[in-house]
């Protein structure tokens, strides 16, 4: 139903980005950020970028864009806007970006979580349906509800609240927003995972009660999925290298997935040969070490764009690695 839904009743939604106006753009925003360099300032120059921004939406003209009927906008091929490059060419652009820093961060710790989603769909029963809850199948399949509210929660933290504190960190730096900004509200789903993993591993191992495994457990786990997902997606694809938003995107989301299908099938031998409470220890361990790497990009983030800024503007070319 979900996919008829989306065939019968969602858009194309292919948009085609005019990047010499979007370069234009930001080389006037930047000058004048350069020109108004203090603090005192800093609220001129964000409202005098909206007001550019708003400047730019208004100079389009609407009525001459042609309004297109429903059955025109939903028919199935659109030749008009679509992507004229050959397929091998889009297939292979984002494999250009596998040596980028914030890409290889994000897609670990991205890819991370998927681990601890694979966790708990391949230990639930493990865990609860047995010694010492002996929990129903009804009531395994309830202990999805403590995930389920902390995925709402980390969606809140890693959308809204992130912004907003990129923005507060922008003000104190002149009005220039870096991407490093939003690294610092990292510290948090890395400690909620951390602790997430403990309590879901060990609270069925030293029969704690249930509470601690589910709610503690699976709802911090729940929370840091969706808070650092959220946050190394934006950070790695449209922060850093938002001019190749498309190919970074298709390659954390490849990398995330192959996370958590390999995980899939090692999940349980690993805890079979080492026993849940190693299995446990070492998931934390591997969970701090991986989502601690943003400490590195803090320091060097900007550095290592620096030195990835001439590979980015070559490959930024649409048709960079055409070679037919």
């Amino acid at each position: 139903m979900l996919f008829i839904f989306m065939f019968f009743v969602l858009e194309d939604t292919t948009f085609t980005r005019d990047s010499k106006k979007e370069d234009e753009f930001e080389e006037h925003i930047l000058q004048q950020v350069q020109s108004m360099r203090s603090k005192d300032n800093v609220d001129v120059i964000l409202s005098s970028s909206a007001s550019v921004k708003t400047e730019e939406n208004e100079s389009v003209d609407e009525s001459t864009i042609p309004k297109k009927t429903y059955w025109e906008r939903m028919k199935l091929i659109h030749t008009e806007y679509g992507d004229r490059r050959s397929w091998l060419l889009i297939f292979v652009r984002p494999a250009f970006l596998a040596y980028f820093p914030a890409i290889i961060w994000s897609s670990c710790a991205y890819g991370a979580q998927m681990m601890w989603l694979s966790l708990m769909g391949n230990t639930q029963t493990l865990f609860y349906a047995s010694e010492p809850y002996n929990f129903t199948a009804d009531k395994v399949g309830l202990t999805n509800l403590a995930p389920f509210v902390g995925v709402v929660l980390g969606m809140l933290y890693g959308g809204r609240f992130v912004d907003w504190f990129s923005l507060q960190k922008a003000k104190r730096n002149f009005g220039i927003l870096e991407p490093e900004h939003k690294l610092w509200t990292m510290i948090v789903p890395l400690l909620f995972n951390a602790a997430g993993l403990i309590a879901y591993g060990l609270g069925p191992y030293y029969g704690a009660h249930w509470a601690i495994s589910v709610i503690i457990g699976q709802g911090f786990l729940g929370f840091a999925m969706a808070a650092s997902g959220t946050l190394c997606l934006t950070y790695g694809a449209f922060d850093c290298y938002h001019k190749l938003a498309g190919e970074s995107v298709v390659l954390i989301l490849f990398i995330r997935n192959m996370f958590g299908m390999i995980f899939c099938f090692a999940c349980q031998p690993w805890i079979d040969n080492s026993g849940v409470f190693w299995t446990t220890i070492t998931m934390c361990i591997l969970s701090i070490v991986i989502n601690g790497g943003f400490a590195i990009l803090l320091v060097w983030g900007k550095t290592f764009r620096k030195w990835t800024a001439e590979p980015y503007e070559r490959y930024s070319d649409s048709n960079y690695g055409n070679i037919f």
